[in-house]
């Protein structure tokens, strides 16, 4: 255990001494997830809103109809506004001057189309500058098809069982054949129940874990370019104690990178990332898998400038793909899938959870999975470390 503390001891002075680990582990973290609350949350107001044109060419109640539903949606209060416009080359130039981020335009006769079972069209305007608008809009216009296949096979079905056409309408709206109801996609940031600034700090926080902890593989590297492990492997102490020792300062550091950030951010925003030994939880395991998976990418460099490399590349395709640079529900199907491959994935739908209300229970399986991951790169880490560290 004394070489172990000496090493890690040294480790930690050095990254003090050079100002490494206060820039990366504290300065640049914070800096940044600050920077992304100023711009994209961190008010009292909602943190996301959305401005939906409606072109009416139907004049009928469907449209008003699912306009009130729309805004009486739990999810959506407070976030969603409707702004009419006579016809589809106004709500166009609306888009162009993004003064709407999406516009739902109903055909004439559609109300009338529906009543009658013969379904209907709408069509939605997006504009690439309002991703939340299009979000919105586009589940919405999946609800309303699913509430018009209801309807027109309801009315069908009414027909070939023998009721009288002019009492069709009346008969299927007393036995119900309203379909589902409009609501946003579960996603909660996507939904507004997250606050931006929480979503981007906790990215923020979860990327720079995989810097924090390059800098101690990098270090390794150096070590032993500078022959110092093969003089430390001389000595009476396990091979193994320069790799832990560095590695675990590289662990402790990460890990109070990550709270300072998340402190940080609470206080300077006021939003809560949720239960704190939920938070702690999902950190801890972020932090492990972390060190695990730099450690296993160092065990394969031949020099510290090439570690940096591809430290920085892991950190940076992690990011992109666990959602800590770009949400998740922005991204491709094929890549949301992918996401859960890394640790940043399941953390931030771990952190997601509790930042919008969820207990504890619902990070059991983000905390297992990331911890599993840490554990499958801690192993391969160490057998290439014995095959390799120090030739």
């Amino acid at each position: 255990m004394r070489p172990l503390l000496v090493v890690g001891g040294r480790e930690l002075a050095a990254r003090l001494r050079d100002g490494t680990a206060v820039l990366i582990a504290l300065v640049a973290p914070i800096l940044l997830a600050t920077m992304f609350g100023f711009a994209l949350g961190g008010d009292d107001d909602p943190p996301l809103k959305a401005t939906i044109g409606v072109v009416d060419y139907d004049g009928g109640e469907f449209p008003a109809s699912v306009q009130r539903e729309a805004l009486n949606t739990e999810e959506l209060r407070g976030v969603l506004t409707f702004t009419a416009y006579p016809d589809e080359a106004a709500a166009r130039a609306a888009l162009d001057a993004e003064q709407a981020g999406a516009a739902i335009v109903f055909p004439e006769g559609f109300s009338k189309s529906v009543g009658d079972g013969r379904g209907g069209e709408v069509t939605v305007l997006e504009s690439n500058d309002s991703p939340l608008a299009g979000v919105i809009a586009r589940s919405m216009v999946d609800r309303i098809s699913a509430l018009v296949e209801a309807r027109t096979l309801a009315v069908r079905a009414s027909l070939r069982a023998g009721v009288a056409p002019e009492e069709v309408k009346v008969f299927v709206e007393t036995n119900g054949a309203e379909g589902p109801s409009l609501a946003l996609s579960s996603d909660p940031v996507s939904g507004g129940a997250v606050d931006l600034a929480v979503y981007y700090g906790s990215g923020m926080a979860v990327m720079f874990a995989f810097f924090v902890v390059g800098s101690s593989a990098r270090s390794l590297l150096t070590e032993r370019q500078n022959g110092t492990l093969a003089r430390m492997r001389a000595a009476p102490i396990p091979a193994w104690t320069a790799v832990a020792g560095k590695g675990g300062v590289g662990f402790l550091l990460a890990v109070i990178s990550m709270v300072a950030t998340w402190q940080t951010s609470e206080l300077i925003f006021g939003s809560s990332w949720g239960a704190p030994l939920g938070v702690l939880a999902l950190i801890l395991a972020h932090v492990f898998a972390a060190t695990m998976i730099i450690m296993l990418v160092a065990s394969g460099a031949k020099t510290d400038a090439q570690a940096d490399g591809y430290t920085l590349g892991v950190a940076f395709v992690f990011a992109f793909l666990g959602g800590s640079l770009v949400p998740v529900y922005n991204l491709p199907d094929f890549l949301q899938s992918v996401s859960l491959a890394t640790p940043n994935g399941w953390v931030s739908a771990g952190l997601t959870e509790l930042a919008s209300g969820s207990g504890l229970g619902a990070i059991v399986t983000p905390v297992a999975v990331v911890v599993g991951i840490g554990l499958v790169a801690g192993t391969l880490a160490t057998l290439r470390f014995r095959k390799g560290l120090f030739a």
